[in-house]
């Protein structure tokens, strides 16, 4: 790489002008490419060297991938499978949905963003197209689809979805809660109440600023849920505010983001890449 070709641009090209919103956009839209043909590639090298059966690679590949410097950029095999894996989504939506174009400016360029977007698929491709329009519940796992409720919802999968919101969605509605189960622990008593600080909710233009992040709910949560596991569920349930907090906590990060600046009023990131 050339070094000096890495400088602070001067004065007169970073003036606020129509062309430099330009130039950011179609830096954006170039990345946007560059790392959707990416995950193509990916998904075509997959393909065609995974076996179907063992689910592994062959030596030659392995060979390949420790050698050619490929590792490097990758990670270790497992991420690279994420790659591929948001790469069959992209080739998805573009041969395989109703309006290609439109659905792939839905689409997120995170790589976390886009491997959790294909476990929806795997799990019902009918679940993902509706995804790509509403975002669905359902009160039972056996709910059949015209029983699904997508009324007022904005699509589930659109530019900046985050990860975690993702998965938040995929867990209810893989496990539904059952309005039985909820109307036994109604009249109970609580118990114990564990609070965040809403510092958790704090950025500024150069990212996280407050002493509380996500990552530290998200494993003080997961401790607590390891300790609950163990106890009767007949005697006690456990509630959580994390879908919530987490719904707040990328809209906070959302709008601290330096980037969302450049967009107008009425105009969303999605609408530049159409």
């Amino acid at each position: 790489m050339d070094a000096s070709a890495y400088q602070i641009p001067g004065d007169n090209t970073i003036t606020l002008s129509e062309d430099l919103a330009r130039e950011i956009k179609a830096r954006f839209q170039k990345d946007r490419d560059n790392r959707f043909k990416l995950f193509l590639l990916s998904q075509g090298i997959r393909e065609k060297y995974l076996d179907p059966i063992t689910n592994d690679y062959p030596k030659e590949f392995h060979d390949w991938y420790e050698t050619s410097g490929v590792r490097e950029l990758f990670g270790k095999l497992g991420n690279f499978s994420k790659y591929a894996a948001a790469g069959e989504v992209v080739e998805y939506v573009a041969t395989k949905t109703r309006k290609p174009d439109e659905d792939l400016s839905k689409l997120p360029v995170s790589l976390r963003a886009l491997y959790e977007i294909s476990l929806i698929l795997k799990l019902d491709e009918d679940v993902f197209k509706t995804c790509l329009r509403f975002t669905p519940t359902r009160k039972t796992i056996d709910a059949p689809k015209h029983e699904w409720k997508t009324k007022d919802t904005a699509p589930l999968i659109h530019p900046n979805v985050s990860s975690l919101e993702l998965a938040l969605w995929r867990k209810r509605w893989e496990a539904p809660a059952k309005q039985k189960e909820e109307d036994k622990f109604r009249r109970n008593v609580k118990l114990l109440t564990v609070s965040v600080s809403e510092d958790i909710f704090a950025f500024d233009e150069g990212g996280k600023s407050g002493v509380v992040d996500m990552e530290q709910v998200q494993d003080l949560l997961s401790q607590i849920q390891a300790l609950f596991s163990k106890s009767n569920e007949k005697q006690f349930k456990l509630e959580t505010q994390i879908e919530r907090i987490a719904e707040k906590y990328a809209s906070e990060k959302e709008k601290a983001d330096p980037a969302n600046a450049l967009k107008s009023p009425k105009k969303s990131r999605a609408d530049d890449y159409k």
